[in-house]
């Protein structure tokens, strides 16, 4: 008897004690859905998650495009790219660009060996020994850079690269109209970028030019929108000239160097909104000719360094375009005891500026070690920095000796999706 009491017992508690329980996770769960039982965190505000990612590495962001659609559009948008190129970042040193290039092609075709060129990529602001970078088949003649973008010449066509996301496009060949069997022929290419209407347009100029009379040069003008269906458009104008440098792009406008016909060198300007080109005189004293000049950007504006007298007396020349169209000369003097840097039996040639304001120059040929001389205009001081770890080029898929180019890209990563 006793013991059937304890087992009826037993069993009315555990009865009471699983309706008990089942009462508690009733209540659990209605405080669940009244948001009372835990802790739900606020959804992060969409300029505090792009002002985090603009600050990120870009392999990460390429990875991140992953965490779903939104972010996937965000990162791929032209607003966050453009976004991400202004905010100054300490992970991003700035870099440095040789192209080594064996062959000059004037087929005018796809060029099918890879092994004949190669992009180096060096980074580190002091000694460039570190992260070193070799890119098989990528590079080529007359780079320019722009907004971390990278353009040159591959067998007469017109390559970008983008090598934060080592995506790679060549735009279509050109058909010349001024194309004459038995004549001398270049091309140039320049890269600009439109603040306004946010586009990037490649311009190209082709100059064809009799060997017996040298004093007639013919020379059309074609331009490329790099959008989705982009194609060469002829852009008219009557001055025919010949462009000796890949100039530069400051707010909207490419300057470049050039000599006419007359031999008479001019200043070329092209407005990358409006499409048009227009003329300016260069300083007498100067000549297109010379390799010791090029365009920088001095507070905002173009100007030419012309170094000419840099190795002898410590001379350097900049004039200044000014907003009225003149010139305006500024000599700068170099510290007797810092002379010694320059070598004067290796000729220098410019490659750009960085965001410090710092004239950058380097050797016109390959030589060992190899160097690369800093000039600060404000402060009228050099320094020298040697690449330490420069490869071999001739283990490096480039037989005898290359063409050599040189190219700096401070600070500037892009993201951009390049479409044509």
């Amino acid at each position: 008897m006793r013991l059937s009491v304890a087992l009826i017992s037993s069993f009315q508690w555990k009865k009471r004690s699983s309706k008990a329980i089942m009462r508690r996770g009733r209540k659990r769960r209605r405080r669940r859905q009244r948001g009372e039982d835990f802790f739900v965190a606020p959804e992060i505000p969409l300029d505090l998650v792009i002002e985090i990612l603009t600050r990120l590495p870009h392999k990460s962001l390429m990875r991140f495009k992953c965490v779903s659609k939104q972010w996937s559009s965000l990162i791929r948008s032209r607003f966050f790219s453009n976004r991400y190129l202004t905010v100054a970042s300490p992970l991003r040193p700035h870099r440095l660009y040789i192209s080594l290039v064996d062959h000059k092609c004037d087929s005018r075709e796809v060029c099918h060996s890879p092994r004949e060129s190669v992009l180096l990529s060096f980074s580190s602001p002091s000694s460039f020994d570190q992260d070193l970078t070799t890119m098989q088949g990528m590079g080529g003649l007359h780079m320019v850079t722009l907004r971390g973008l990278i353009l040159y010449i591959v067998c007469g066509k017109a390559c970008l690269y983008n090598p934060t996301t080592r995506q790679s496009v060549t735009l279509p060949a050109i058909k010349f109209n001024i194309f004459v069997q038995g004549n001398e022929h270049s091309l140039l290419y320049f890269l600009g970028h439109d603040p306004v209407l946010d586009q990037y347009k490649v311009v190209c100029t082709f100059v064809s030019s009799s060997s017996q009379d040298l004093e007639t040069i013919i020379s059309e003008h074609w331009v490329f929108v790099l959008e989705v269906g982009g194609s060469w458009k002829r852009i008219e104008f009557d001055q025919p000239h010949t462009p000796t440098r890949s100039g530069l792009c400051i707010g909207g406008v490419i300057y470049y160097l050039a000599f006419t016909s007359m031999f008479q060198d001019i200043v070329v300007t092209f407005d990358v909104r409006s499409e048009e080109f227009n003329i300016i005189q260069a300083p007498l004293v100067l000549s297109a000719y010379v390799d010791s000049l090029d365009f920088i950007e001095y507070g905002g504006k173009p100007a030419i360094f012309y170094h000419t007298s840099l190795k002898e007396n410590g001379l350097v020349d900049l004039w200044v375009l000014e907003n009225a169209g003149n010139w305006s000369r500024k000599v700068l003097s170099l510290q007797p005891c810092q002379l010694h840097l320059v070598d004067n039996d290796i000729p220098l040639t410019l490659v750009d500026t960085t965001q410090n304001g710092e004239v950058v120059l380097v050797p016109s040929d390959l030589c060992s070690p190899f160097y690369i001389l800093y000039y600060d205009i404000q402060k009228n001081h050099l320094r020298k920095v040697e690449i330490q770890g420069m490869p071999d080029h001739k283990k490096d898929g480039i037989k005898g000796t290359p063409d050599f180019g040189f190219k700096l890209m401070d600070k500037s990563e892009s993201i951009i999706h390049l479409e044509t």
